[in-house]
């Protein structure tokens, strides 16, 4: 038998990286739910929130952190996390243009 689960799931560390939210952050933070356990994050005394990179979902902490260790997918639209680079802002860069090196 071949276990594979390690190879399905995301890192610990990736999982652990996945930036939280307050409440307030929220769009309707009194009626915002996990839609993976359904419970409002509002019940919650200290809710532990995660927001997915790219499509931006939110779920709590921990119902995540269990997903995620199983698969590399969002649980909401399936979007391969994983698979998507980190946008660099290059909106301040200067450009190194026609700096005469050639002649």
């Amino acid at each position: 038998m071949n276990d594979n689960s390690s190879e399905k799931g995301c890192s610990e560390s990736f999982i652990s990286s996945l930036p939280r939210l307050k409440l307030s952050d929220l769009k309707d933070p009194i009626n915002d739910s996990c839609s993976i356990c359904c419970c409002t994050y509002a019940d919650d005394k200290y809710p532990l929130i995660s927001k997915l990179p790219h499509c931006g979902h939110n779920f709590d902490y921990e119902c995540l952190s269990i997903w995620l260790s199983k698969n590399k997918t969002c649980p909401m639209c399936r979007d391969d996390i994983t698979s998507h680079k980190e946008v660099i802002d290059t909106s301040n860069v200067e450009l190194e243009e026609d700096w005469g090196m050639y002649g």
